[in-house]
């Protein structure tokens, strides 16, 4: 793997580690079936997907 997909890899750890906090904060807040809350987890979906299949673009 070259230092630009290695540096895309990481970009995309950072984007769920942060999803994942924004998510943790909306449950909390307006509850984990408010639609902010699930629109976030869907989002976070599409990047843990990207993720498995290597797509680090």
């Amino acid at each position: 793997m070259g230092q630009a997909a290695e540096q895309n890899e990481w970009d995309l750890t950072a984007a769920i580690i942060v999803k994942k906090q924004e998510m943790i904060q909306l449950g909390l807040k307006y509850g984990l079936a408010d639609i902010q809350t699930v629109q976030c987890s869907q989002q976070l979906d599409d990047l843990l997907n990207r993720f498995a299949k290597g797509d680090f673009y």
